[in-house]
């Protein structure tokens, strides 16, 4: 029987405006341009998950997937730590895949399905979700194809996530589309398989967060990050 209740994300803000926590069974996908804190986010969440895991399991409670190079083990222990949560426990229970291609993104997920000690996991985080599909499939003549493979893409992790009782955790970029601003990277995909999307933006030293799906639950916050992560 899995558990569906929801873990903290360690921050008292983002919780409350996200149900008390990244929410079980389903996927999550949060956007924003660079430096806007979606990495912090997720290393965040990789902590709280870990902290939130019995002492008696040495199996992985968090699977990384690193899209873009951007896993810092040193960052995550310093969160933990900061926390007053054992920061080598934490990086035993975090298993962090390096993939550079879309094909090695796609059998990371799958692994998910066929490799016992990761099966049991309660989050899987994938940073950035898109980076290797718009550096591949950039020819117009390609977007059509890159379209219905991250929609498949995201769909089987959003099943994983269902059939496991995981939480998935999507970080994604943001582009530009002329006088319109800007918008997620790959458009409006990967909110068709996703229950919360998050924008987080940043004007000088201020970010926030603000929940645009459902629409139902608008709402926004500012927040800060600081050695411990978010507060």
């Amino acid at each position: 029987m899995h558990d569906l209740s929801p873990i903290s994300t360690g921050s008292i803000a983002l919780d409350a405006v996200i149900g008390g926590g990244l929410p079980p069974a389903c996927v999550t996908d949060v956007y924003g341009a660079a430096a806007t804190g979606k990495t912090q986010f997720a290393f965040q969440n990789a902590v709280m998950t870990c902290n939130s895991i019995g002492s008696g399991t040495s199996e992985p409670a968090v699977v990384f997937i690193d899209c873009a190079g951007s896993f810092r083990p040193e960052r995550v222990a310093e969160i933990a730590e900061k926390r007053d949560i054992e920061p080598t426990r934490v990086l035993e229970l975090i298993s962090a895949v390096n993939v550079r291609s879309v094909s090695d993104q796609i059998v990371a997920s799958e692994r998910l399905e066929r490799e016992f000690n990761l099966s049991k996991c309660r989050l899987v985080i994938v940073d950035d979700v898109t980076a290797n599909f718009t550096t591949e499939m950039n020819d117009p003549e390609q977007i059509m194809e890159r379209q219905l493979l991250l929609s498949s893409y995201v769909r089987d992790l959003a099943y994983i996530a269902n059939r496991k009782g995981a939480s998935v955790l999507l970080t994604n970029a943001v582009r530009s589309r002329g006088e319109a601003g800007i918008g997620e990277a790959t458009g409006e995909i990967i909110s068709q398989h996703s229950l919360f999307r998050l924008y987080f933006s940043r004007t000088d030293r201020v970010r926030s967060a603000f929940v645009e799906q459902p629409i139902v639950a608008r709402k926004s916050v500012n927040f800060e990050i600081e050695a411990k992560g978010i507060p």
